[in-house]
């Protein structure tokens, strides 16, 4: 008898599942959520071991349940019993590109009055990656150092239930650094900032950190040195307000609620003892100069530090006259950085990969650079044609 209940009550479970899969799904729980359905993924050998069909999958049964609302409703009563109140989250699915010509897939995060990229890892791009740098690291003459950089994004500050959402990105950025040269000093960017998680070191709707996270990475990087970093205390603080940045673009939503930023700009060349030169460079090293200047003072965004992206910009502080020379290798994440580097450092020469077209054996023989930093957030990692234009250069 006993047998026989268990039987049927497995069987009434198993019908009912059926029925609850049969049924409608219920839309309207999904639309307030933001987001649209998720489909039933490709079939092929590449997903189902990677777990992206298993996971997709459970995602297509999950949406297409009947009755999803009243169950939603039952699991965050039952949450909000045991204290637990979770904000709503929106996902929202777009593309990315990091200026190099090629898209990749972008997914982002509607939380907590921001918008967060959303991070997931690729062993063979971290193995390209690590191969760049390393690439430098068998070139670059003896008496060189050679530093790499890899910065982490806001979400993997957040609170576990959003930034479980996305691959660790600590455990990338030490993927990437176990493979790296023993020659290869490697900056911990994701300690520094953690240790301020709770500071205003990263925009809300872009996708960059602000002058205040790069100050506390600057930081890390000259106690890696050996050398000694200023106060930010010690220069004035100015703010733009109402700043909405390239994410906020990104997400392309009349519905996502966010708080507007700022810009907290330190003023670190009062005395105006700091030049800055722009420079296109054609294939034979030829070089153009242009204006610029380090904080553009016409735009209130995050262009607002050196005007946008440049492919070589140098910079020279005339009250360290007998200081060294930074050989940085970067992208946008470093207009906040470079205004800090320039506090302890006679020359920082700024090369993107991206755009210039000259050899880096040209900055050697034209700088001669007692170090050499390659610094890049950790998105530009899984680009691999960034990281073809990085080891292509020298």
């Amino acid at each position: 008898m006993k047998n026989k209940l268990v039987t049927g009550a497995f069987i009434l479970i198993i019908a009912a599942s059926v029925c609850m899969l049969l049924l409608p799904a219920d839309k309207e729980s999904i639309e307030k959520e933001n987001r649209t359905m998720n489909e039933i993924p490709e079939f092929n050998k590449e997903t189902v071991f990677s777990g992206e069909f298993e996971t997709g999958f459970e995602n297509f049964i999950g949406d297409n349940v009947t009755l999803r609302s009243f169950f939603l409703d039952v699991s965050k009563w039952v949450d909000e019993i045991k204290g637990f109140t979770p904000d709503t989250g929106k996902i929202v699915s777009t593309t990315k590109d990091i200026g190099t010509g090629t898209t990749q897939k972008q997914t982002l995060l509607v939380a907590h009055n921001a918008v967060m990229e959303m991070f997931m890892r690729n062993s063979e791009e971290e193995e390209i990656y690590a191969e760049a740098v390393n690439h430098y690291a068998r070139k670059l003459p003896d008496n060189v150092n050679l530093y790499n950089m890899i910065i982490p994004t806001q979400l993997s500050f957040q609170e576990p239930m959003y930034k479980n959402l996305q691959d660790d990105q600590q455990e990338a950025i030490k993927s990437i650094y176990d493979r790296l040269d023993k020659r290869v000093k490697s900056v911990d960017a994701y300690g520094a900032l953690e240790e301020h998680s709770d500071e205003y070191i990263y925009f809300r709707t872009d996708h960059h950190w602000t002058q205040l996270g790069a100050y506390y990475a600057y930081c890390e990087f000259m106690r890696k040195a050996g050398g000694k970093s200023v106060k930010k205390e010690d220069f004035e603080m100015n703010t733009i307000q109402n700043v909405l940045g390239y994410l906020y673009d990104r997400a392309d939503s009349p519905d996502v609620d966010v708080l507007p930023d700022k810009i907290e700009w330190y003023n670190t060349d009062p005395k105006e003892n700091i030049e800055v030169a722009m420079y296109t460079f054609d294939e034979d090293n030829t070089r153009h100069s242009y204006n610029g200047t380090m904080f553009d003072r016409t735009k209130a965004s995050y262009q607002f530090f050196f005007g946008s992206d440049h492919e070589f910009v140098e910079m020279v502080n005339n009250d360290i006259p007998d200081g060294k020379t930074l050989a940085l290798l970067r992208e946008s994440y470093s207009n906040v950085l470079a205004p800090w580097l320039i506090q302890s450092y006679h020359k920082v020469i700024l090369i993107d990969p991206r755009g210039f077209k000259g050899d880096f054996q040209y900055i050697l023989d034209s700088y001669s650079p007692d170090d050499v930093m390659i610094v890049n957030y950790i998105f530009t990692t899984k680009f691999p044609d960034y990281c073809n234009l990085l080891e292509a250069m020298y």
